[in-house]
C-alpha cells in the first residue's frame, strides 16, 4: 500500500536502478519495478523478506531481493540511488558509516523517523551534500525526506537550519514542520524549567531555537 511518505519517496526517485535498504513489505521496490527501474531490495529479517517475495510475485515484477545488514548485500555501484526510509536516524547514520564508500557511490533517499537534525548534521561532516528536502503528511504525522550524495559541505548558519532548513521555507507543509519543532522544544523547555538539576546551557540553547522559530514564524506570517 503507497501511503503519502512512500509516493513522497517514489516521487523523488530519478534513475534507473535504485536499492531500497529494509524494505519490509517492498511496497516501494515493486511500484518502481513497474515503472521499469531495476531493483535491489534488501532487509535483515527473513520474515520481511519472505513477506516483499510475496508481494513482488502476486505483482508479477522483478526484484532483486537479497538478505543482509544495511549496504553489506550491495556492491558498490549496484544502484545510483539508495532508499534507506521508515528507520531512526541513528540507525540511518550508523548503516550509512558502516559502508561509507558504497554510500558515497549513489544519490540517497533518506527518510528518518527520528534524529533527523542529527543525522543532517552527521551528512554535512561526512563528506555529502543535502541536494534537496521534501515533506509529507500522513495521519497527523510530518515526514521528511533528505537527498544527499557526495560532495563538499559548509556547516549550517545556526543550529535551526538543522532543524528546520531554509530549503524548506516554501514547502507548502512548512507550517507544519514548524508548528512540530515549536512543540518538540517547548515541550524539553518545560520539562527542564522543572528539573531540580537544571542544565542551564542546554536551557539556553532550546531558548534560542524557540526564539528562531518565533522569528520563521513572523516571517512566514504565521
Amino acid at each position: 500500500m503507497i501511503t503519502p511518505r512512500l509516493q513522497m519517496i517514489l516521487n523523488n526517485v530519478s534513475s534507473g536502478s535504485v536499492a531500497d535498504i529494509g524494505t519490509d513489505h517492498a511496497y516501494v521496490p515493486i511500484e518502481l519495478a513497474k515503472r521499469g527501474i531495476r531493483v535491489i531490495a534488501t532487509d535483515i529479517n527473513r520474515g520481511p523478506l519472505s513477506a516483499a517475495e510475496r508481494n513482488v510475485r502476486k505483482n508479477g515484477v522483478t526484484v532483486q531481493l537479497l538478505s543482509g545488514s544495511g549496504l553489506s548485500p550491495l556492491q558498490k555501484g549496484d544502484a545510483e540511488e539508495i532508499i534507506i526510509a521508515g528507520m531512526g536516524g541513528e540507525l540511518i547514520e550508523k548503516i550509512i558509516s558502516c559502508d561509507i564508500e558504497k554510500a558515497y557511490s549513489a544519490r540517497l533517499l533518506l527518510q528518518p523517523m527520528s534524529c533527523q537534525a542529527e543525522l543532517r548534521k552527521f551528512l554535512l561532516s561526512n563528506g555529502f551534500v543535502i541536494e534537496k528536502e521534501d515533506l509529507a503528511v500522513e495521519g497527523h504525522k510530518v515526514y521528511n525526506l533528505i537527498i544527499a550524495k557526495s560532495g563538499v559541505s559548509s556547516a549550517p548558519a545556526a543550529e535551526i537550519d538543522l532543524h528546520l532548513p531554509p530549503s524548506l521555507y516554501n514547502h507548502p507543509l512548512f507550517p507544519m514542520l514548524l508548528a512540530k519543532k515549536e512543540r518538540e522544544f517547548t515541550k524539553q523547555f518545560n520539562g527542564l524549567s522543572r528539573s531540580k538539576n537544571k542544565d542551564f546551557d542546554e536551557l539556553k540553547r532550546l531558548n534560542m531555537l524557540l526564539s528562531d522559530i518565533q522569528k520563521l514564524k513572523e516571517r512566514n506570517g504565521l
